[in-house]
């Protein structure tokens, strides 16, 4: 009778202990459940080498956030230069206006300037001019383009530059302005050809003296 008990009670402990079991999972079943949950954060290539996502806990890293639509450089966003014609003949057109919208940082000291088409200096201008005081964004100045010893061609492209007066950077550039010198003079390239047909028209004319009497 005593032996039919122990037996009972050792059937009852192995049950207790598989059902404990069950409703305990181990230690392995729970790294399994932890590796596949997915991570919280996403990370460029760029990242990679500052990082190691495998070995290190990533709860404190900083994840810059990622760049939307309204972060995009559009046509509004973008510093402009208009100039108010882009044909002007010395002496007979109207006097140009230059028109700035600068989106950056702008200074009392930020300045203006004419230069040739293909100048990349900024200190190589032909003329400049202060935008004034003001330290609006948006402003205006007229221009007035005189004859001098930089339009001595009958034709010559420039264009204006907006510089910021503290860092001297170039904040905006206008399009191509053609600039005409009507008291410019034309010079005519000459050709072989040109001097040629021109000597063929000469006429050689020999005459000799005869017959001098001297009185």
């Amino acid at each position: 009778m005593l032996l039919h008990l122990c037996s009972v009670k050792n059937l009852y402990q192995n049950r207790f202990l598989g059902l404990a079991a069950m409703a305990s999972p181990s230690r392995n079943s729970q790294n399994r459940r932890r590796c596949k949950e997915p991570l919280r954060y996403s990370y460029n290539p760029e990242q990679f080498h500052n990082m190691d996502i495998r070995n290190g806990a990533h709860d404190g890293v900083t994840i810059p956030r990622s760049t939307s639509d309204t972060d995009l450089v559009t046509s509004d966003s973008r510093s402009t230069l208009m100039v108010s014609s882009s044909y002007y003949v010395i002496g007979h057109s109207q006097d140009l206006v230059i028109y700035w919208d600068i989106k950056e940082e702008v200074d009392a000291g930020d300045w203006i300037g004419m230069y040739l088409i293909d100048e990349v200096l900024s200190e190589n201008f032909l003329d400049y001019k202060n935008r004034g005081v003001n330290g609006s964004h948006r402003g205006q100045i007229v221009w007035k383009i005189d004859a001098s010893s930089y339009f001595v061609e009958p034709e010559t492209k420039i264009c204006f530059k907006y510089y910021h007066g503290v860092s001297g950077g170039l904040r905006a550039t206008t399009p191509s302005i053609t600039v005409k010198n009507p008291t410019a003079p034309v010079f005519k390239n000459i050709n072989n050809e040109d001097t040629a047909s021109g000597q063929g028209n000469r006429r050689l004319i020999s005459f000799t003296l005869s017959a001098v009497i001297q009185v």
